[in-house]
């Protein structure tokens, strides 16, 4: 999952500084509209599961669920895209919390 999340919330200088909040919300919104497939406003776990696929992410058994679980304040099984922009910033700042941990030099880099 830590891959899986890396690779599509954090860039490749994401760890380096946080990026703008509306780069955020572009780069969300991106992956949003290629998440939902049948256009409407709302992505679901078969919708997040073909998509995750189609972009060539292998995620462990269950996340999709994980995933709209957490992010589903409104219980109704989807994400909008509000509730998906929420995850993805939650999920983010945990990461960096993480590569940070990792980062003990911060260069940048978790292996110096």
């Amino acid at each position: 999952m830590l891959a899986f999340a890396r690779s599509l919330l954090l860039p490749r200088a994401g760890c380096e500084g946080a990026a703008a909040p509306a780069d955020n919300k572009a780069r969300y919104n991106e992956l949003f509209q290629k998440l939902d497939q049948n256009r409407d406003g709302k992505v679901d776990i078969s919708e997040l599961q073909a998509g995750l696929r189609a972009m060539g992410m292998s995620v462990e058994q269950d996340a999709e669920q994980k995933i709209v679980s957490a992010g589903d304040t409104d219980k109704d099984g989807q994400l909008d895209f509000a509730e998906f922009m929420e995850y993805l910033e939650e999920h983010e700042k945990k990461m960096k919390i993480a590569f940070n941990s990792l980062d003990k030099n911060k260069n940048g880099d978790r292996k110096s």
